[in-house]
């Protein structure tokens, strides 16, 4: 049977603006990021039309940087593509780890045609809506460089643990993926990601009392850990730092509200803690939410990392 060289590739959002040294391409091993800029055009999608918004088409047209994988099968699509697409789907999943961005989770399936001209052969696309409903402190987040190095450290063992891994580890990996990728209300990606938390840190199958749980979390993130550290223009929107140690108790007490039909108390909903992107004051519960995601994320990469340093 003939083989053919295929590549797939997912678009993210790449910050190569503050960069003078780093080079693409990077390899992760079986995977790599490259520089895809130019290499689809809007007519390349034609058999995809009447599914594809205009949105669409721009976003893969004008994608500049991506996971690709190369592989090689036969004419006809067969597993050997399926695989490709669940490779790419995990390092993505890995890199949101590192770091979550508003893109969703794409793929473009293409080999080259005898003249050497893109031939696309299959799509992964969002079902929903293109862009992600972020936590605000995370809307303006962009991958670079020092994510790239950070990806590649925990990108085996993320590898490893999400199939193999003990099942609350696996549990709270999901829940802090289907909050972002599947969840566009706030209360309910706030509830998902503290029910990751919770996953994460009881360490089994039983339910761990919550002075425990957040001990475990304290000792685990650190109690003075900022949940803004990282955050891109935290000088301008987040001047003054909020500590792991002064969210828990609220973070907990929200949840309990939400997944009880209730609602955040007055007093918090007129809580001013620091301006949005938008000029808009955020209130408690808002960065209660930042909070969640932020704990979930930390708490999951320590574990990685730790696995990644044979510890």
């Amino acid at each position: 049977m003939e083989l053919y060289d295929k590549y797939s590739i997912t678009p993210f959002s790449f910050d190569s603006s503050a960069e003078t040294e780093f080079q693409l391409p990077f390899s992760l091993g079986d995977i790599r990021v490259e520089s895809i800029e130019g290499l689809l055009r809007a007519d390349n999608f034609s058999l995809w039309e009447e599914y594809l918004t205009g949105d669409l088409v721009k976003f893969f047209s004008r994608a500049k940087v991506a996971l690709v994988h190369h592989f090689r099968s036969g004419f006809v699509t067969s597993k050997d593509e399926e695989d490709s697409k669940e490779l790419l789907q995990m390092a993505f999943h890995c890199l949101r780890v590192v770091k979550p961005t508003r893109t969703r989770f794409s793929v473009v399936q293409y080999r080259k045609a005898p003249d050497k001209e893109v031939d696309v052969l299959s799509l992964v696309y969002p079902g929903t809506a293109l862009r992600i409903n972020l936590p605000e402190s995370e809307v303006l987040n962009q991958i670079k460089a020092e994510d790239l190095n950070q990806l590649k450290l925990i990108w085996p063992s993320f590898r490893n643990l999400r199939v193999a891994g003990p099942p609350h580890l696996r549990r709270a990996m999901r829940y802090y993926e289907t909050s972002y990728e599947t969840l566009g209300d706030g209360d309910l990606q706030l509830v998902t990601w503290v029910t990751g938390i919770e996953a994460l840190y009881s360490h089994g199958d039983e339910p761990c009392g919550l002075d425990e749980i957040k001990a475990r979390i304290l000792r685990s993130v650190g109690p003075d850990t900022d949940i803004y550290e990282g955050m891109e223009g935290r000088w301008m929107y987040a001047p003054k730092p909020l500590l792991v140690k002064d969210v828990l108790d609220n973070l907990f007490e929200l949840r309990d509200r939400f997944i009880h039909g209730a609602w955040a108390p007055k007093s918090w909903l007129e809580k001013s803690m620091r301006p949005a992107i938008s000029g808009r004051p955020l209130t408690l519960p808002d960065v209660l939410r930042e909070a969640a995601s932020f704990i979930l994320r930390i708490g999951i990469q320590k574990i990685l990392l730790s696995a990644s340093n044979g510890a």
